[in-house]
């Protein structure tokens, strides 16, 4: 008989199931069939011990009783058995898998989670239909990190919708990949990549030619993990999508790093399933309760302004929801504080224009 069959102390199982077929593996290899026997459950009901045995195990008790035809028994008292000790841990290696959007007070918002037993095609294509399924839409814009299979799968369940990478998960790597002494000591990090990568104001052959040129003067030309990046481009530099709805999304570093410490709160590998979903329930009720008190504040307060005389700015409070006004007011306040102005001359008073996009300002009281 194979080694492989025979059971030994301390083998571990996933399951009941798996621990019977394996002994009935081993009953068959030697000779003899199995039956499961008796069972003790902890106080809680939950299942602690469990006794496989031959089928022949044990004396069957005579029955004495008048006018019944007595049978054949075939125990004849077999001693093979084997005992299982369950040790439940509430563990499970699984992969947590969240769903985030945007409401409509331009914070994060968690539409849904997803426990995965496997980080397969065939789990991810299931998971993208069940969302479909549930919202009754696709999404407009997904923004995923480099998982080859979910790419894949996005492609086939979501074709109509705009993938693409996060950026932060990729700035991320940056340091491990090309080491702490050229990140943090050099400008190579915060400076000098930062200035093309982050921004939103050059051209595509701007980026690749500066990108080959931080590269030749940092000796990276052939670095291969730089490389691979640079043929994705297309997918998570902004200077390749700046036209497509929703691309300012992809280019914030605050955004996912709220997520990932908002996830971090009940992450943890070391939590059992209960914990997690106790952890889990707790913090999503503070997200919504934020939501809530948003909602608050913008229907039952008013917003202070900091131009009281400056129709703009009030026109802003009430027309948007307090955090997209608090938003445009840090932009307002940019542009009447730091941009150029052009005094225009005109008869009936003067315009005065600031060069900056979406801000037009009169300061003419007779101007029709």
């Amino acid at each position: 008989m194979s080694e492989s069959l025979k059971p030994r102390v301390g083998m571990v199982f996933d399951s009941v199931d798996q621990a019977y077929g394996f002994y009935v593996k081993y009953a068959h290899a030697s000779g003899f069939s199995v039956r499961k026997n008796t069972s003790y459950n902890n106080t809680k009901g939950v299942l602690k011990l469990k006794h496989f045995t031959c089928s022949k195990e044990g004396f069957k008790i005579p029955n004495k009783g008048k006018g019944k035809r007595r049978k054949p028994s075939k125990r004849v008292g077999c001693e093979a058995h084997t005992k299982l000790q369950l040790t439940v841990d509430g563990k499970y290696d699984m992969v947590f898998v969240p769903f985030t959007g945007i409401d409509n007070h331009n914070r994060n918002i968690t539409l849904g989670v997803a426990l995965l037993g496997s980080e397969t095609a065939d789990s991810y294509r299931w998971l993208l239909r069940m969302y479909v399924k549930a919202f009754g839409v696709a999404p407009k814009v997904v923004v995923t990190d480099q998982d080859l299979a979910m790419k894949t799968v996005i492609l086939d369940v979501l074709p109509d919708s705009c993938h693409r990478l996060c950026m932060w998960h990729i700035w991320e790597k940056l340091t491990p990949k090309l080491g702490p002494v050229l990140c943090n000591i050099t400008d190579l990090k915060k400076k000098t990549l930062a200035k093309i990568v982050w921004s939103d104001s050059i051209s595509r052959n701007e980026f690749e030619e500066k990108w080959h040129a931080i590269l030749s003067e940092y000796g990276l030309s052939n670095h291969e993990w730089l490389g691979s990046l640079y043929n994705i481009r297309h997918d998570w530099i902004p200077a390749y999508y700046l036209e497509e709805n929703l691309s300012g999304l992809m280019r914030t570093t605050s955004r996912s790093e709220s997520e990932n410490h908002f996830f971090n709160q009940f992450c943890n590998p070391h939590l059992t399933l209960v914990e997690f979903f106790s952890h889990f329930e707790t913090t999503i009720e503070a997200q919504r309760y934020e939501h809530r008190k948003n909602d608050h504040e913008t229907r039952y307060s008013e917003a202070e302004l900091w131009f009281p005389n400056f129709v703009l700015e009030e026109q802003a409070s009430k027309l948007f929801i307090r955090t997209i006004f608090l938003d445009q007011q840090l932009e307002i306040d940019d542009a009447i504080n730091n941009s150029l102005l052009e005094n225009l001359g005109s008869p009936r008073g003067s315009v005065s224009v600031y060069k900056y996009p979406m801000v037009l300002v009169y300061d003419c009281e007779t101007l029709e």
